[in-house]
């Protein structure tokens, strides 16, 4: 039996699955299992693998194609350049979320702030505040976590990445703003809960894995935007910004609530589907 032939197997049970991707998911566990890559794949199985490893390996592939997690099964997975360590109880990083943190950068870049003091609201693994640590080493990045079981992924990360910038803040966003002073970020950003209560249940197998906690948005999905509308935004110095990941159906709900809180230059971008993914703006203080 050679790697070509569990390959192949594999990729049959994922395709029977359902799983969209079922050449990837099969190569992500090879690797993962065997650390074999694919111009390997003619090699002949060890005896001592397929006594342990490969009923494992096959075991994760019933996993998955029951819609578990390839990422909580490798244990890790990569963005912006980024790698993380995720496991159950932390959201799983999206290339949607890409938008959002580019949108930051490009303010950031277009203020030619050296050393911007930033925070990330719903800091999760820290995806977010690890690439824009890496992109601007001089920032001071605070990272705001709630649940217990994220905020110690989010700490493995900034140790596995070596961020020293990012400070983990352990902290509902609900609250934690009374520990600031108003004007003392140059920028917020954030990827919080945004869907419906009730819509929870519909999600696909594999999101439904991901704790609730970083999922549930309230009733209309629009209570965490509300919040920092309300409790953050006075938080932001006077040209300061705000870049947050959206749904696709809440660019004008959200945006309007922006610019409610003196927020200006309001604009809704786009993902590579072309569907609303973020929402942005500068905090402008009225004399």
């Amino acid at each position: 039996m050679t790697y070509t032939d569990i390959y192949r197997e594999a990729v049959e049970i994922l395709r029977k699955g359902g799983m969209d991707t079922p050449e990837y998911d099969a190569r992500c566990l090879i690797k993962y299992y065997f650390g074999i890559d694919r111009f390997d794949y003619g090699r002949i199985i060890e005896l001592s693998e397929k006594n342990g490893t490969l009923a494992d390996f096959f075991r994760s592939i019933d996993r998955r194609s029951g819609g578990y997690p390839l990422q909580y099964i490798i244990k890790s997975w990569s963005f912006m350049d980024c790698e993380l360590s995720l496991g159950e109880g932390v959201l799983i990083p999206n290339d949607d979320t890409e938008v959002c943190v580019r949108e930051c950068m490009r303010l950031i870049d277009s203020r030619v702030l050296d050393s911007p003091v930033i925070i990330d609201l719903c800091g999760g693994s820290g995806a977010i505040s690890i690439a824009l640590a890496k992109k601007y080493p001089k920032a001071k990045i605070l990272s705001l976590e709630l649940s217990d079981d994220a905020y110690t992924y989010l700490c493995m990360n900034i140790q596995r990445n070596k961020t020293e910038n990012v400070r983990p803040l352990k902290g509902d966003l609900f609250e934690y703003y009374r520990n600031f002073r108003d004007g003392y970020f140059d920028a917020v950003i954030s990827n919080p809960p945004y869907i419906k209560t009730r819509e929870i249940a519909l999600l696909q197998q594999e999101v439904r894995c991901e704790p609730v906690m970083a999922l549930d948005g309230g009733e209309d999905g629009l209570m965490f935007y509300r919040a920092i509308c309300e409790k953050w935004i006075t938080k932001l110095r006077n040209g300061g910004f705000i870049s947050l990941e959206i749904g696709e159906e809440q660019g004008e709900a959200v945006s309007g609530m922006l610019r409610l809180s003196g927020v200006s230059d309001v604009r809704i971008l786009q993902d590579i589907s072309g569907l609303d993914r973020t929402v942005s703006g500068i905090y402008r203080i009225v004399q």
